[in-house]
């Protein structure tokens, strides 16, 4: 067994807005470092991840991520013990404040998939039911 985890946030700008140029620039960077990072297993790509956002209706302003990892403890090392963490110390200058969970993991196979629609109804149920086996947040 795997974890799953979508991530997704408001942005205030779109990319290619000056405001946002050292986010952009560090994209790769940082989707790089998560893919060589112990524990990391799959993410969508970022053209597979455009045209299912768009399909769900999400405009150009939305930024969010899919992945799967081994395990929790992975994934919590990445987030806030790698440049990324540094980034999300700082994620007020790129997104807006948002009501609800912007993160939602739950348990999938090692060789799962997960879409963006399977992602923000996992993300729906924990915010209706709050935490449980099947969506939760960091713990």
């Amino acid at each position: 067994m795997a974890i799953a985890q979508m991530n997704w946030g408001r942005m205030h700008h779109p990319l290619d807005h000056p405001e946002m140029a050292e986010f952009n620039a560090a994209l790769d960077r940082i989707y790089a470092l998560a893919e060589t990072h112990s524990g990391f297993i799959w993410r969508i790509g970022e053209a597979e991840a455009a045209a299912q956002l768009h399909e769900l209706g999400c405009n150009s302003l939305m930024s969010a991520t899919v992945s799967v990892w081994d395990n929790l403890e992975s994934l919590r090392d990445y987030t806030f013990n790698s440049e990324h963490g540094l980034f999300l110390d700082r994620k007020s200058r790129w997104f807006e404040t948002v009501e609800g969970p912007q993160l939602v993991i739950w348990t999938v196979a090692a060789d799962a998939r997960p879409t963006f629609r399977e992602a923000f109804d996992r993300l729906a149920l924990l915010k209706t039911n709050g935490p449980s086996s099947a969506a939760y947040g960091w713990t």
